[in-house]
């Protein structure tokens, strides 16, 4: 046999083997869908701009993909869609989430949950009402979607009524121009807007911490995957100083 021939028959003998590799790599590689928000100005939690999904949680979960040898791909969803998706086994994983939000959705669901990142949710109003108590909000304002748990028999009763908003960033110009009493959010992201977006070293906005807040963890959770989740606990348990690594990069703290 010409030694042309014999090399070419070696080339595809190679190549041969080279696709059985990649073939078998990719079937032992398992990609997961994650249901996210599609809040623009979630910082430091998370950030959905220009069609791009980035933030601290991002970063952990992808980390922790890299370690499994897992692919995660996010899907960027309004929130009243991504969670009745979600409860439809629709998603793999829904990140942010937490045992107490759209509780009733839930029922009859097993859902699975690890705890990822810090949050405080409590009223926000203007730094001129600090302290005039529960009475003065009439308006509430929240992000479309949320929760506010600790307010809803103040809402039941019609004592306060429950306005849904956009974002942040509408929700922010309700309270300055007065058309909302309070705000019912998360501090953390209320402090980073407007020390890092609005380079303002005061805010006019504060938390009125001797209002009802809630203190928990965002969330990753699923109902179709429980063992991913325990894994998860572990890479949480396990990488302490990364995480804080992570938390310090986006000034968590």
């Amino acid at each position: 046999m010409p030694s042309n021939q014999l090399l070419l028959k070696c080339l595809a003998c190679l190549l041969g083997i080279l696709l059985c590799a990649v073939r078998v790599f990719a079937s032992d590689t398992r990609t997961f869908v994650i249901g996210v928000e599609d809040y623009p100005n979630f910082l430091p939690y998370s950030a959905y701009q220009n069609g791009e999904y980035s933030g601290l949680g991002k970063d952990i979960l992808d980390e922790f993909a890299r370690q499994q040898g897992y692919v995660f791909e996010y899907r960027v969803l309004p929130l009243k869609r991504r969670n009745h998706l979600f409860i439809e086994g629709k998603l793999d994983f829904i990140f942010p989430d937490n045992p107490l939000w759209v509780h009733e959705l839930k029922q009859g669901k097993t859902v699975h949950y690890a705890p990822v990142l810090e949050f405080v949710d409590g009223m926000v109003v203007l730094r001129e009402n600090v302290g005039k108590g529960i009475a003065h909000i009439k308006r509430l304002g929240v992000p479309l979607g949320f929760s506010p748990v600790p307010y809803y028999p103040f809402i039941k009763r019609g004592e306060m009524k429950m306005e849904e908003w956009p974002d942040y960033d509408s929700l922010y110009q309700g309270l300055i121009k007065k058309r909302l009493d309070g705000a019912y959010m998360n501090t953390r992201i209320a402090n980073h807007y407007w020390r890092r977006q609005m380079q303002q070293p005061s805010s006019p906005v504060v938390a009125d911490t001797s209002l009802p807040y809630i203190e928990d963890y965002w969330h990753l959770s699923s109902i179709r995957h429980p063992e991913v989740i325990a894994e998860f606990h572990r890479f949480l348990d396990e990488n302490p100083e990364l995480i804080a690594a992570f938390k310090k990069r986006y000034a968590f703290d």
